[in-house]
């Protein structure tokens, strides 16, 4: 799609991590780009991507070009 930018990153939450997520304790998480640049993603858009072992895997975020969340995707 024409104006989307696209953001690759690895991210390893672990399961005691994810509680505090759950429980509010924070909003935001920092990611660093495989381009080196550094983001902040809302910890909601990563709920989806939970198991028992927490949050692990590469990730695809996917936002307009004014950088507004389109979606975000697992890659592996």
């Amino acid at each position: 799609m024409y104006g989307e930018n696209r953001y690759r990153f690895s991210l390893s939450m672990s399961k005691e991590t994810l509680l505090s997520l759950y429980k509010g304790a924070f909003q935001r998480v920092r990611v660093r780009t495989f381009e080196g640049l550094v983001i902040d993603i809302d910890a909601n858009h990563l709920k989806k991507f939970t198991t028992e072992d927490g949050i692990h895997g590469t990730f695809e975020l996917v936002t307009t070009s004014s950088n507004k969340f389109l979606k975000l995707i697992q890659i592996d």
